[in-house]
């Protein structure tokens, strides 16, 4: 476990929900397993190639794992769509999973659904994957963001 005052425990004592499976059902995430999810971030970034056998291990439950691996997928794959676009590409496990707790796991938008996607405040192309542009959505605010901005558009 990370050392007092370490940045995996500068966090909210409260228990939140997040979604499990896609959406398929709620995962309620206690304080010890959110500090083990960022411990293991703070771990990913001194690695340089991540062992799956190694980050089940730390992790220590099939949750956990499931949650510690969709959130690198996350990041990683937006962090080479930007880079495909030829855009910053900055954001980390770490940065994602800081913005995921900055918003307790829920979208930054309507405030009260469970987060499903990464959305990007500046669209991609030009404000890139950073963490000052990420941020957790749920699908009906993210379709509501990009019907507004093809209307600005026009």
């Amino acid at each position: 476990m990370a050392p007092p005052g370490s940045l995996c425990n500068r966090m909210l004592a409260s228990i939140i929900c997040i979604p499990h499976n896609e959406g398929k059902g709620i995962v309620t995430l206690a304080l010890k397993d959110r500090q083990t999810l960022l411990h293991v971030a703070q771990w990913t970034l001194e690695q340089k190639y991540l062992r799956v056998e190694k980050i089940r291990q730390l992790v220590g439950t099939e949750e956990n794992y499931r949650i510690i691996i969709r959130e690198i997928d996350r990041v990683k794959a937006q962090r080479q769509n930007a880079r495909t676009l030829r855009a910053e590409a900055t954001l980390t496990l770490l940065d994602w999973l800081m913005i995921l707790e900055r918003f307790d796991w829920q979208c930054a938008y309507c405030r009260t659904r469970p987060f499903k996607i990464m959305s990007h405040i500046v669209p991609l192309p030009r404000g890139g994957t950073t963490p000052e542009n990420c941020v957790p959505s749920c699908y009906s605010c993210l379709s509501r963001k990009r019907k507004l901005s093809a209307y600005q558009d026009i």
